[in-house]
């Protein structure tokens, strides 16, 4: 995920980081001097996804959200990587706290 190798280049200067079903993580070059290192070009992040909602009748639907607005594509990396560990971690509070009460 460090790595941009490890992104699908959907479309011209378009990747895409799939983490679950449904959800990946997006950046789109906005600007690219050819003659630089594509790691400073200026980009966004965006995590995207199809989502439910908690109640019935909240329904489900697509969102994507901006995480990060035109900063260097290294940086865009590094922010993907730190939300996905955040949403790691909140996934291991929520499994612990099911398995908690389980055994209780």
């Amino acid at each position: 995920m460090k790595d941009l190798n490890d992104w699908k280049e959907i479309s011209k200067k378009y990747y895409r980081y799939v983490i679950a079903a449904n959800v990946c993580y997006e950046i789109i070059v906005h600007t690219w001097y050819w003659d630089t290192d594509i790691l400073t070009a200026r980009a966004s992040l965006f995590i995207a996804g199809d989502w439910r909602g908690g109640l019935p009748s909240s329904g489900s639907f697509f969102e994507r959200e901006l995480l990060l607005s035109e900063q260097p594509l290294f940086e865009c990396l590094e922010e993907a990587i730190r939300d996905k560990q955040k949403y790691e971690d909140a996934e291991k509070v929520t499994y612990a706290t099911i398995l908690r009460k389980e055994l209780n």
